[in-house]
């Protein structure tokens, strides 16, 4: 979430080709075993049900020691040693069970393709940088003629939104729920994540991300389904930071952004660990030393840019305080550069800003902000909206206590429908999609 200025004019004058669409890009390849780390080695907790793991008489106790010849110990380097490979690759484990060392050959799986009845999901790719990146495109079915389009920008870190197995999954709801009222919507996988080629996506920094949106939008717009005219953003957590600026430096028809960052970085993140802070339940005195402690790491981090070694030598609460983040330091330190609500300054398409009321990890005065800023020089474009008992992810929560809580012990979650109701009535709002033919099923416009 972040970017100064001049830092995006950077980022605006690069030149961005026409995006090559295609569907070359292979499905990566499954294991279907739940791995975890224990002490430089590779164990493997459960095995699922006819996965390739199982078929090759995997089981739970067992160590991967090696990949085809290449020694493990870390379950990442297993989860990307896999996901380099297109599924069917037939790979070589050593395992170690019961004390004893034994080959296994293992063909991959192939992930699960989305299925809805009313919305069809494509799998597609962009070439960014050289290299392929994992489009999903939800379609209306039936679809008749060019439709309106939306590009979903997502939140911060190296999660997929490839995600047929998770039907809870915020970014997979909410776009199906566009398409069934007669959206074409893309999701864009990151670099290095699920089928996308690329670097890590841990080691991609922000101005990379905000060329890939760039690029997939561009891919959107060029799609034969789609209304070049008629394009929205839809920005999520960090998506928010990326939305108004994609939106000035190509034309969209509006945007939508939900769980939103309307301040200065430094200022943000002082905020936000108060709040869990003290919902965490420390008392006033501790919060402001923790407060302070904050400051001083992530000024360190993110302004003089130093080494993480040199910080937390000085302070080992800094490895605490600044390894937060989900993605390297250079992202974190273009995003501090950013004057975050300049762009919403030159926003002149509708805006709806969304916020949670159970959210913990932004708080509704941003949104309230983003409003008022759009308004103030463009009167009623930008509308607010609440949904009540929603957290930052998208889903069911009670009150920021419980999404608190429900973080903290890993408790599965719903997605708030509520969400799809807001997004999907203001757009189509805009668009008058309610006499239009579309789905098989009721379609969410009427």
């Amino acid at each position: 979430m972040r970017l100064a200025l001049l830092v995006f004019a950077l980022v605006t004058v690069c030149f961005v080709p026409a995006p090559s669409v295609g569907a070359e890009l292979p499905r990566h390849g499954l294991l279907g075993a739940v791995l975890v780390q224990n002490a430089g080695a590779v164990g493997v907790k459960a095995v699922v049900p006819g996965s390739a793991a199982a078929s090759a008489q995997m089981q739970p106790g067992d160590v991967i020691r090696s990949v085809n010849g290449v020694p493990m110990s870390l379950a990442n380097d297993v989860v990307q040693a896999v996901r380099k490979l297109p599924a069917g690759t037939t790979i070589s484990v050593v395992i170690l069970r019961n004390g004893v060392a034994r080959t296994v050959s293992v063909t991959l799986g192939t992930p699960r393709d989305e299925k809805d009845s009313a919305v069809r999901t494509l799998y597609q790719s962009i070439t960014v940088q050289g290299t392929l990146r994992r489009t999903l495109l939800d379609v209306p079915d039936n679809i008749i003629g060019k439709r309106p389009g939306v590009l979903l920008i997502g939140g911060i870190g190296c999660f997929s939104v490839d995600v047929a197995s998770n039907s809870e999954d915020g970014y997979l709801r909410i776009s199906r729920d566009l398409a069934r009222a007669g959206f074409v919507t893309m999701r864009l996988e990151k670099s290095g994540v699920g089928d996308s080629q690329g670097p890590p996506c841990h080691d991609v920094d922000f101005h990379d991300e905000y060329a890939s949106y760039a690029i997939a939008l561009e891919a959107l717009r060029r799609d034969p389904k789609v209304d070049p005219a008629h394009i929205y953003l839809l920005g999520h957590s960090i998506g928010t930071i990326i939305a108004p600026q994609l939106a000035l430096d190509h034309r969209v028809a509006g945007i939508v952004v939900s769980e939103a960052v309307g301040r200065n970085w430094f200022e943000y993140e002082l905020m936000n660990l108060s709040r869990q802070l003290e919902l965490g339940g420390d008392t006033p005195d501790v919060v402001d030393q923790k407060l302070r402690s904050k400051e001083y790491c992530m000024h360190r981090l993110l302004v003089a840019r130093d080494p993480e070694s040199e910080i937390e030598a000085a302070d080992p609460e800094c490895k605490i305080r600044n390894g937060i983040y989900p993605v390297a330091a250079p992202y974190m330190q273009q995003i501090a550069a950013l004057n975050i609500i300049q762009p919403w300054t030159r926003i002149s398409v509708p805006v709806l800003v969304v916020y949670g009321s159970s959210d913990y990890v932004v708080a509704p005065e941003d949104a309230e902000r983003i409003v008022e800023v759009v308004n103030h020089g463009h009167p009623g474009l930008a509308t607010l909206a609440e949904v009540p008992a929603m957290d930052h992810n998208l889903q069911v929560a009670a009150t920021p206590e419980q999404f608190y809580a429900d973080n903290a012990q890993g408790t599965p979650t719903r997605y708030q429908t509520k969400f799809s109701d807001v997004v999907v009535h203001w757009m189509c709002t805009h668009e008058r999609l309610g006499a239009v033919p579309q789905a098989r099923d009721a379609p969410l416009c009427q």
